[in-house]
């Protein structure tokens, strides 16, 4: 003998505060799936065993949002069966089934807005007294960080860096620059400075004002880079697993460093650095800016010279160009004297000098003289 009850379709409208985050929805990880054993088994007069009950059950749900295409039904499913009650021998089944339908009202995601709590709380909604909040920035895309300088706070993302001063429970807007950053975590820094990386390459400073600081000829190689900003020794790390630069805001330096690390911060007196594996760290070299010695005529620079308190060795090179639409040329490495000077022959309208140190130890280095001669024509 069986048994079958089929419920009567209801339908109900229900309102859902959230956001979807896939549409359509992923696929189920049937890895993830988690199996209750129902089965409590139970003994006759006889001492026969013998299954007393299996109780089953699902729900699934599947549609279209109405202009994002997603609406949604949703189907429940339950069973029971059993074989023996108290004696009296059942055979059957029963199962219930009833389904619903639903409009979905979603808020959708806002791409250049900002929200603000209530002071203290961690709950955005936006209550009778209006101290929480939120508005739109007045650029498109991604807002990537959110960080907080004196008493402002900037906003950096895919189109643009904006200040957003307090103005008694609002915040009103001054968009500085309008060019984005090169990646999510291409920003670092602390409560007085800011240091960022843009989409054409180039890094920049903001503490009272914005600071184009350069260095894109060496940033353009890097892919998602993750910037880390040591506060104690007031340095900036740039990584992307591929490539590692360092600069030094104190000395105005950028040289080679290491490839990943992704974190820095300092407790206690302690430097802890974060990195996903073993920290790979590049023989340490500087470079200069370009210089032109003042004149856009041809130039021969033949010798340099470092004043330096360095005791390992140390070897120096010149990067030159013709035209400033031209990459720069990089001559061989070359051993510095132990008086501090090397001969090197290089050609162009502009040069950079570049030093490195193949063995580490901590030195200065006061000065860098190129001699050379500056062409007629």
């Amino acid at each position: 003998m069986a048994t079958t009850i089929e419920a009567d379709v209801a339908s109900a409208y229900c309102v859902f505060k959230g956001v979807p985050t896939q549409s359509p929805a992923a696929a189920r990880d049937t890895t993830l799936d988690i199996i209750f054993n129902c089965l409590a088994n139970a003994y006759d007069s006889d001492g026969m065993e013998y299954p007393k009950g299996v109780a089953i059950a699902y729900a699934s749900a599947s549609g279209e949002i109405p202009f994002v295409d997603f609406s949604a039904t949703v189907t429940a499913y339950a069973s029971a069966s059993g074989t023996l009650i108290l004696g009296n021998i059942y055979e059957g089944t029963a199962t219930a089934y009833a389904s619903f339908s639903a409009d979905l009202l979603l808020e959708d995601i806002r791409q250049n807005w900002v929200k603000w709590s209530n002071i203290g709380s961690l709950d955005f909604t936006i209550w009778k007294d209006n101290v929480a909040g939120e508005r739109p920035l007045d650029w498109k895309g991604w807002v990537y960080c959110v960080k907080k300088l004196g008493n402002k706070v900037i906003t950096y993302g895919e189109n643009g860096v904006s200040l957003l001063i307090p103005s008694g429970v609002h915040f009103g807007l001054n968009t500085i620059y309008r060019i984005g950053l090169k990646s999510k975590q291409a920003i670092t820094g602390d409560d007085s400075i800011h240091f960022f990386i843009d989409n054409k390459d180039q890094l920049f400073s903001m503490s009272e004002n914005l600071e184009l600081l350069g260095y894109s000829e060496y940033l353009s190689d890097m892919t998602s880079p993750v910037m880390s900003y040591d506060v104690e020794n007031s340095l900036v790390y740039i990584c992307d697993g591929t490539y590692g630069f360092v600069y030094s805001p104190k000395d105005k330096s950028f040289g080679a460093g290491p490839v990943n690390v992704t974190g820095l911060s300092s407790q206690g007196g302690t430097l802890y650095v974060v990195s996903p594996a073993t920290i790979v760290t590049p023989p340490f070299s500087v470079w200069t800016d370009m210089r032109d010695m003042g004149t856009r005529k041809t130039k021969t620079v033949f010798e340099l010279e470092f004043g330096t308190d360095l005791e390992g060795p140390l070897q120096a090179a010149i990067e030159y160009r013709m035209d400033k639409k031209e990459s720069f040329t990089r001559t061989p490495w070359y051993e510095v004297s132990d008086g501090g000077s090397v001969f090197i022959t290089a050609v162009g309208k502009e040069f950079k000098y570049g030093v490195r140190a193949l063995a580490y130890e901590y030195f200065e280095m006061d000065y860098i003289i190129a001699r050379g001669i500056v062409h007629a024509h």
